[in-house]
């Protein structure tokens, strides 16, 4: 099992939920393990740009989980939705065509507010890029906010957008926890269904 981003706040879950006594599990990111971690995965610190450094990691894998992105942009330090999270899910799109094993999960996005077009926009350019290219084993999920108390920014927000969810708007959002997440993902990967899996709302 391959998570990359497997140290941010979405990977951190998955990693926490998945049993090592049914996975050998591999975080691959920037930075390597640090305390504070969840520490029964073995983290490689790499560049997805780079296949060489990590392609050998996910080529024996069942499932490449895609946990790499940014929710806003931050031009201080040069990211946009183009070079944080399009690029680094063809970036391993280009790697599993190679490698015919693995299957890949993607963490799309159910909907948004307005505002946030051109983030669903860089989510909508991978689901087609995996579709045309790994049309047989490619998946995605389709989370609104993903909130815990552990990131405080996504708690309170979460927290009250699903105690509005009765309106329709609000549900289309989709809060959901980071622990019903991260278990929604461990249904997936042992072949179970997910309702996750599909969008409550048409893509415009």
């Amino acid at each position: 099992m391959v998570i990359a981003g497997g140290t941010g706040f979405v990977g951190q879950g998955i990693i926490k939920a998945l049993s090592p006594d049914l996975f050998d599990i591999h975080s691959l990111s920037r930075h390597g393990f640090k305390p504070g971690l969840i520490d029964h995965a073995t983290y490689h610190a790499v560049d997805l740009s780079q296949p060489d450094q990590w392609q050998h990691i996910a080529a024996n894998a069942d499932w490449v989980i895609d946990a790499v992105g940014i929710l806003l942009p931050n031009p201080i330090k040069k990211q946009n939705y183009h070079n944080s999270s399009y690029q680094p899910a063809k970036n391993i799109i280009d790697v599993l065509i190679r490698e015919p094993k693995p299957k890949f999960l993607f963490i799309s996005a159910n909907s948004g507010p307005f505002f946030m077009k051109p983030y669903l926009n860089a989510k909508y350019a991978v689901e087609k890029e995996m579709t045309e290219r790994l049309p047989n084993r490619s998946y995605s999920v389709y989370p609104g906010i993903i909130f815990d108390k552990a990131r405080k920014s996504s708690y309170i927000p979460g927290i009250i957008l699903a105690h509005l969810t009765w309106i329709n708007y609000f549900k289309q959002l989709r809060p959901v926890s980071r622990d019903f997440f991260a278990q929604e993902i461990c249904h997936i990967v042992l072949n179970k269904q997910s309702v996750l899996m599909h969008r409550t709302v048409h893509r415009e």
